[in-house]
């Protein structure tokens, strides 16, 4: 259930679930978008080989740029930023992409190195189906690149399941990125 969390100077006070010790999430408003943006950078500095943008695309963004995902309500869910101790170390979102029908898409979902095996992964997959099943979606989808043991282990404790779906990661195409889905409960389905 939600709730209200003090979070770490600089960051506002939003609505969370309570996980592991000191592990909560929320979601991030657009004035938020500072936190989002120096996340995302840190997340592309660690791990460039998980995401299909590179460091230098997102670094040549403009404040605009940034802010473009909440003006979009047709295709850009919500942005959920992981807290550990009040600190934000990850980072997830959801995506509702035209090619796969509108359906719910894991993306930008990257934990700090230091965070890591902490619940905070975990924390933020279960805001995301929190909000899958609020609003009534039957599907969860996110892509994955192939090589990435850590991050399909930790989808696969989770629930969820490859579909066959595979294609080339953008900003390497000598890789791929496999598609998963989870099966979400919900009272609308």
């Amino acid at each position: 259930m939600a709730a209200m969390v003090e979070i770490a100077e600089g960051y506002p006070a939003g609505s969370a679930s309570g996980h592991a010790a000191g592990v909560s999430v929320y979601e991030v408003p657009e004035s938020d978008w500072p936190a989002w943006r120096d996340l995302r950078l840190e997340a592309l500095a660690d791990a460039p080989y998980a995401f299909g943008e590179t460091l230098a695309g997102a670094q040549a963004r403009t404040e605009e740029d940034w802010r473009s995902w909440w003006s979009d309500d047709v295709a850009c869910g919500p942005r959920f930023i992981g807290l550990l101790d009040g600190a934000p170390v990850g980072m997830c979102a959801i995506y509702f992409p035209e090619k796969r029908e509108r359906e719910p898409l894991l993306i930008n979902m990257w934990t700090a190195p230091k965070a890591r095996g902490r619940g905070v992964g975990q924390a933020m997959l279960d805001a995301c189906v929190e909000y899958c099943e609020r609003t009534g979606h039957s599907r969860f989808l996110l892509d994955v690149v192939e090589d990435n043991l850590t991050a399909r282990r930790l989808y696969e404790n989770y629930g969820f399941a490859e579909t066959g779906h595979s294609e080339p990661l953008h900003s390497d195409p000598a890789k791929r990125v496999l598609g998963m889905a989870k099966r979400i409960v919900t009272d609308h389905a």
